[in-house]
């Protein structure tokens, strides 16, 4: 027996044709929205990361542009670091350019806390994207941005409107050039003048007599860099306890609880003095000494070899007789300070200039502790 195929019957099967070729196109439909949302995603992302690389450059920039500006000037870059109110700015300004805002931005260095040239920003992008629901709420279409009066309205209801917003972050590094002053003599010796000669940070090449602020920019280096310094850097506020040298930038975990507490009431009581130049505690490099194992710090009133200005000298001598005066609160083991040393088990107790002890010459300024006082606990 032979069936035919009845009219009724072919109108289901083309009908049921197009409602799948309906489900078909809406399902395309849906998949092209929803890689549009995850390329338009994707998108957000890159944008904000070339904003957050931009912020971290101009941030270390800043410190470029004080560098070059002072070499030119005729004077050695010492003491040119982060400068929060300008590299903030500098920073702001690059993320608005790219769409973004700053959204939190530190300096930190590997020399102890004393340049600050190692910036890490975080930036947020203006774009967003409203976030797809379980309910259905959002649909597939709606990708803007919620309002203002969309938000001011969820809060009042105690509700929050998730977006996919675009996060990154950024670490830059500035690389101020080694530079010298050398002096200028005439056809019969004696001396008429200076300049500044420098070479880029890290070379061993020849030093370069500095004439012009290009010249001196294009010696110093910035770049991005995939970590942030080894400590922390806060630029200082001015008097004592101004916190910018936590335990947790000089050593953090590696230095003792007692030293912990020696360092923050010695900072407590002279940030004045320490902050400008820097503190250090902690370093693995064996030595024979207090450094490795966590009880010793020293803290810094001159850089690169140089002695004191009368104002730290001065400070540095005031410090010391605080120490000597609290060695039993602060747990002193000894105290190293301008090419001498006082250790309460063998000192009396007196006038650091009556009771320091001299020490046999290392050879500079940081060896004899004349930059620096060093400063040991006994656990």
């Amino acid at each position: 027996m032979k069936l035919i195929l009845t009219s009724r019957y072919a109108g289901e099967q083309g009908q049921a044709s197009l409602f799948l070729l309906v489900g078909l196109t809406l399902s395309l439909f849906a998949l092209a929205v929803l890689f549009l949302r995850l390329g338009e995603a994707n998108d957000m992302r890159t944008s904000t990361q070339s904003a957050a690389d931009a912020a971290a450059l101009a941030a270390v920039g800043d410190i470029q542009r004080r560098a070059a500006e002072t070499i030119a000037s005729g004077s050695l870059p010492w003491g040119v670091s982060w400068k929060a109110s300008s590299g903030k700015a500098a920073a702001v300004k690059y993320a608005e350019q790219n769409n973004a805002k700053l959204a939190d931005i530190r300096a930190s260095d590997d020399q102890q806390g004393q340049l600050g040239n190692i910036v890490r920003v975080e930036v947020r992008g203006n774009s967003c994207q409203r976030e797809l629901q379980e309910d259905g709420s959002v649909p597939w279409n709606q990708r803007d941005c919620p309002d203002k009066k969309e938000l001011e309205e969820a809060k009042k209801r105690g509700e929050t409107i998730p977006v996919t917003m675009g996060n990154a972050a950024a670490i830059a590094e500035v690389k101020i050039p080694e530079c010298k002053s050398f002096s200028i003599f005439d056809v019969f010796g004696v001396e008429i003048g200076s300049y500044i000669g420098c070479r880029p940070a890290d070379s061993n090449g020849s030093y370069s007599r500095i004439w012009t602020y290009s010249q001196a920019k294009s010696m110093t280096k910035v770049h991005l860099v995939d970590r942030e310094g080894k400590w922390i850097y806060s630029e200082l506020t001015g008097g004592p306890g101004s916190g910018r040298y936590p335990c947790t930038a000089v050593g953090g975990q590696n230095i003792t609880r007692q030293m912990c507490k020696t360092h923050e009431a010695i900072m407590d009581e002279w940030g004045s003095v320490f902050e400008k130049y820097g503190v250090g505690c902690y370093r693995s490099q064996e030595d024979g000494g207090e450094h490795p194992r966590g009880r010793a710090c020293d803290y810094m009133v001159s850089a690169g070899g140089a002695l004191p200005s009368p104002d730290l000298k001065r400070g540095s001598d005031a410090a010391a007789q605080w120490m000597i005066d609290n060695h039993k609160e602060l747990d002193i083991k000894y105290i190293m300070w301008d090419h001498h040393i006082w250790n309460p088990s063998r000192d009396p107790i007196g006038k650091w200039d009556n009771v320091k002890r001299h020490v046999p010459n290392r050879g500079g300024n940081t060896v004899n502790h004349k930059d620096h006082i060093h400063v040991s606990v006994n656990s």
